[in-house]
């Protein structure tokens, strides 16, 4: 449906939205939405863009943390992690993991932006290694 955009719908994306609860839901919303939304500049989405060929990076901004590792490109607020939707099984795979970190992994009530950050390294190192996140006790 993304491919169909009524006029003044350009740049408009489907988003994967996990919430700080790990309900997971897609949403179409434009650059300047995500913008608002997450308080990030245009300069810091473009590290997120599939097309373009961005270095790895992890960019601290105020109100969010943006992802671009390996095959995981997310943006992590103080309540929800949003990642351009795709059906690459490494994300959906992440996104059924992380989901599970979220919902029953959080006795030791870490912030949720936090959690996701960790899983997200863990995640990338562990498949570049092809080794299995194990959880520890402590932090995650």
């Amino acid at each position: 449906m993304a491919s169909k955009l009524k006029k003044g719908m350009i740049g408009v994306k489907a988003w994967l939205v996990i919430s700080e609860s790990g309900q997971s839901f897609v949403e179409e919303v434009g650059k300047h939405s995500i913008m608002k939304r997450t308080g990030l500049p245009a300069r810091d989405l473009r590290a997120l863009d599939p097309v373009l060929s961005y270095p790895s990076s992890i960019l601290g901004r105020e109100r969010a943390i943006v992802v671009n590792l390996e095959h995981i490109r997310a943006i992590i607020t103080a309540t929800e992690l949003l990642m351009i939707n795709s059906n690459n099984p490494l994300i959906v795979q992440f996104v059924e993991d992380l989901q599970h970190r979220i919902a029953f992994g959080n006795a030791n009530a870490t912030p949720p932006q936090q959690v996701c950050l960790y899983f997200v390294i863990m995640s990338v190192f562990c498949s570049s290694g092809k080794k299995k996140i194990v959880h520890r006790s402590g932090f995650y």
